[in-house]
């Protein structure tokens, strides 16, 4: 439980950072560029120490594959991330990316039946029902948001010839988020510690790699905000998906990620109210009241 908890604290501190960054008109791709490159420099500084090298036909073996493979839809659920928001409404993309949880989560009970599906047990109801009701309170906070966003008049209109293109962009985003996550939860059968941080290393170095030619045709802007907001976003990036990988090992997915995906949004509420002065409407309260009554479902065993 603690790595869960580290894991929610710095994926928190990662979104705050972000808009931090965004606040001082950084460039999006900037911002991404720098995130990944930081995150892969220090986990292979980090990895070069704590990794006996002398395992690497093993490690490959086991995580070679798998932690490419997973480099990949973890760039691309940032990148997708990144043209939904440019292309249409905040809320919109932020609803779609937090309901993605429910692929990972649903995976982890059909494929890996964390929870027995037969006989149909109390606890078996109880994590159905939280799920059901973090998802209907991811809804609501999004058309809450959406409310906030027109009126203040900051959402971006989709022009008509946009529309389909930003639409698959939010299907993308849905499945390269869900994608993403699935392959955090296939790490629970790796044999140590070791591999697990051979896996964490390869997706960032992977997601930086693909990075580099898409900033370049894409001319992203990388000046001091990008750098500055994009290294630190990286080290929370690093340490956020590299702890959730330990998470993983002790904690049942379907708790992992629908608690992880309500705790940060309590965290980053709590930080705009703060730090922004962003106010709450009462539609959006009872959104993060059902979001804390499907944790508590999730949560029980009778």
């Amino acid at each position: 439980m603690i790595c869960l908890a580290v894991s929610i604290l710095f994926m928190s501190a990662l979104a705050v950072v972000l808009r931090m960054g965004v606040d001082r008109q950084a460039s999006s791709l900037g911002l991404n560029a720098a995130f990944r490159g930081t995150a892969g420099v220090v986990t292979l500084i980090f990895a070069a120490f704590h990794i006996d090298w002398g395992r690497f036909p093993e490690l490959w073996r086991v995580a070679g594959w798998a932690g490419m493979l997973a480099s990949v839809f973890f760039w691309f659920a940032g990148f997708a991330s990144i043209k939904a928001v440019q292309l249409g409404p905040l809320s919109v993309s932020w609803t779609v990316l937090r309901c993605s949880m429910v692929l990972p989560a649903m995976a982890s009970l059909l494929y890996w039946q964390e929870v027995p599906l037969a006989p149909v047990s109390r606890t078996l109801v109880l994590r159905l029902l939280g799920m059901g009701i973090i998802f209907a309170s991811m809804v609501v906070l999004g058309l809450d948001r959406l409310g906030r966003e027109r009126r203040n008049k900051s959402s971006i209109q989709v022009g008509r010839g946009s529309v389909k293109v930003w639409l698959w962009w939010l299907v993308a985003v849905f499945w390269g988020e869900g994608a993403w996550e699935i392959s955090l939860r296939a790490t629970r059968s790796f044999p140590d510690n070791e591999t697990r941080l051979f896996f964490v290393t390869l997706v960032f170095i992977g997601a930086f790699v693909i990075t580099l030619p898409v900033m370049g045709l894409a001319g992203a802007k990388m000046g001091r905000f990008e750098w500055g907001y994009g290294s630190l976003a990286g080290v929370c990036g690093m340490a956020a998906s590299g702890s959730r990988v330990w998470a993983l090992r002790d904690v049942d997915g379907m708790v992992v990620f629908p608690v992880t995906t309500v705790s940060v949004m309590l965290l980053v509420q709590l930080a705009g109210c703060l730090g922004w002065r962003e106010k709450t409407s009462r539609m959006g309260w009872a959104g993060f009241l059902c979001a804390i009554a499907g944790v508590l479902f999730l949560t029980l065993k009778i």
